[in-house]
């Protein structure tokens, strides 16, 4: 006989074929969470491609347009804690089902949109929906996987969100072309409903909700410290806040995923078609290279943390170095790089800034199991604070240089490049500064 979580003791067969469901099952949870941060990522950055139309339709300068765009990351931002808590005490079907209509409703509004207000008020309500998406993967990576499955399935779902990115940059160009960027959105919005039901329908927040083992029962090991006395949950966050790894990697976040909303997320496509004269397409077909990497760096540099450096802060540290580097072409040569050039280089500058994916990991280890989900969601949260105050400081920077006729001076795009670079050196003294974990393993 077997005993399960909870007293149940049932015969070693039947243990058996539940321990096969349930390895099997978390992969349907898991995949329907991945197809649906695909969405997550393509909300995010798809104002790029539709930034000069925003521009010209709603008469923005550069300083308005990124508080527009920015205006997805606050409530983004302000939701991670709460994304913890409903994850951790919710369960992650119930939260993610429900903000995905909110979301689905938001992107719709930002295609109906016909004032400031009202576009303003849809891309609020993007990042609130959105939000409460990422957090709850957490949770499932801890309900239904071993941790040393985390970095590499945190990569994958990263990956996965970058595929949302690929869409919104040449595939989103093409679509606007056809149908006008209104229609897009709106249509986007009503496809968001239909995974936001499959969410209820498919999701479960853990394996006894099916009548499954956990992984911990399988495998024999208590993979999160087994049975321990419930701290309470101020108590946690207290804990959290005084740990020196929590604040160094809230600095790190910040400045690594502000470059990366800044560029990718906004301003790489205007800088493009203003300072070499390219036409939206080709600008959005460029862009595209960077999603491509960045799904490959977040897989590979999530992998390589669990299996061959098995450390989060020489993942993240040697990976913010390598991708600080990639910014030098566009601070040296702004308004000179061969068009052909971009290609590759955007490529290298997704992968190296995917350096940023141990992070979930790095602070998961040495959190009780129960505060994992809200533990990330308080770093989260600076992700998104930079990504919001990165595009609106870039739009400041070249607000600041004023346009020559229609376009921003390489210089002003320059200088903003610049920014970038100081902030990701800034970044990575942080990282150097963390107290490393390693991954654990089960002992064969």
């Amino acid at each position: 006989m077997t005993q399960l979580a909870g007293g149940v003791a049932i015969a070693k067969d039947h243990f058996a074929d539940l321990a096969k469901k349930m390895l099997a099952y978390r992969w349907v949870c898991y995949g329907m969470l991945l197809l649906t941060y695909i969405f997550v990522y393509f909300d995010r950055v798809a104002p790029a491609v539709v930034a000069p139309e925003l521009m010209k339709e709603f008469g923005l300068t550069a300083t308005s347009l990124g508080i527009l765009s920015s205006m997805y990351f606050y409530p983004y931002a302000a939701m991670q804690i709460p994304s913890g808590i409903l994850s951790d005490y919710l369960g992650p079907r119930l939260s993610v089902g429900t903000f995905f209509i909110i979301a689905a409703i938001g992107t719709a509004l930002f295609g109906l949109a016909h004032s400031f207000g009202t576009i303003i008020f849809g891309r609020f309500l993007m990042g609130v929906g959105v939000a409460v998406v990422w957090i709850p993967c957490m949770r499932i990576l801890a309900n239904w996987f071993r941790p040393n499955e985390f970095s590499t399935l945190t990569g994958m779902m990263l990956t996965w969100g970058n595929a949302g990115a690929i869409l919104a940059s040449a595939p989103l160009a093409f679509l606007v072309g056809l149908v006008g960027w209104r229609y897009s959105f709106f249509w986007l919005g009503a496809f968001m409903i239909i995974l936001a039901v499959l969410n209820f329908l498919i999701l479960r927040n853990k394996p006894s909700d099916k009548g499954y083992p956990t992984v911990s029962e399988i495998d024999g090991v208590a993979y999160y410290g087994g049975k321990t006395e419930q701290v309470p949950f101020m108590e946690n966050v207290k804990k959290l806040f005084r740990m020196k790894n929590y604040w160094l990697i809230a600095i790190y976040a910040f400045m690594i995923y502000g470059t990366v909303m800044g560029f990718q997320g906004l301003w790489c496509i205007p800088y493009l078609q203003q300072t070499y004269g390219l036409p939206k397409q080709e600008a959005a077909n460029i862009l595209m290279f960077w999603p491509i990497g960045m799904a490959l760096g977040c897989l590979s540099i999530g992998w390589a943390s669990d299996r061959i450096l098995r450390s989060r802060r020489k993942a993240s540290l040697y990976g913010i170095i390598v991708y600080a580097a990639t910014w030098l072409p566009v601070i040296i040569w702004p308004g000179s790089i061969p068009v052909w050039v971009f290609y590759p280089l955007l490529f290298v500058m997704g992968f190296w800034c995917g350096a940023y994916v141990p992070n979930y990991a790095h602070i998961s280890e040495g959190q009780p199991h129960s505060f994992i989900a809200t533990a990330n969601g308080m770093v989260n949260i600076w992700y998104f604070v930079g990504g919001a105050l990165f595009q609106a400081v870039m739009g400041l920077v070249l607000d600041g240089y004023g346009k020559v006729g229609d376009k921003f001076p390489v210089q002003a795009y320059q200088m903003a490049f610049v920014l970038c670079l100081v902030s990701l050196v800034i970044g990575a003294i942080a990282m150097y500064f963390t107290e490393d974990t390693k991954v654990v393993v089960k002992e064969t």
